[in-house]
């Protein structure tokens, strides 16, 4: 079952790369919990969403900021219904141009075909340096 999921993220990242979120939303299951394991203050897509409507609107907090440039799956890895998956990813900011390099680590959780929770962590501390939002720590 494992390969199966495999395949199914990596097309979905492949899409979501290209602005085709249909892949992720036709995956998801109705009650779908999206995690980002961010401050809100700092990243308005930060926290919990719930369901279908929160999926979106994660995504959508995501790309009022950003634009996704890159998001290379460097790794997949799980057992069953668990895919963790490691990614590269470069973001551009809206508001400033600025760039940020993302080593993203990604917890899918599965039920059947469907993806019922996805949980993501990443240097939030690193990005805020690389946007200029965060002086960069000192020797």
């Amino acid at each position: 079952m494992t390969s199966r999921h495999h395949e199914a993220l990596r097309r979905i990242m492949r899409a979501y790369l290209q602005g085709d979120l249909e892949p992720l939303f036709a995956a998801a299951s109705d009650d779908v919990v999206w995690d980002s394991n961010v401050s809100k203050g700092n990243f308005r897509f930060g926290g919990r969403f719930q369901g279908r409507v929160g999926l979106k609107e994660a995504l959508s907090l995501i790309a009022s900021e950003f634009a996704i440039i890159r998001y290379d799956v460097r790794e997949l890895t799980g057992d069953g219904d668990v895919v963790w998956a490691l990614n590269d990813v470069t973001i551009s900011e809206h508001k400033t141009g600025k760039r940020a390099e993302i080593r993203l680590a990604n917890r899918w959780q599965f039920q059947g075909d469907k993806i019922v929770s996805c949980t993501e962590f990443f240097d939030s501390a690193s990005v805020l340096t690389a946007l200029g939002r965060m002086p960069a720590a000192s020797g």
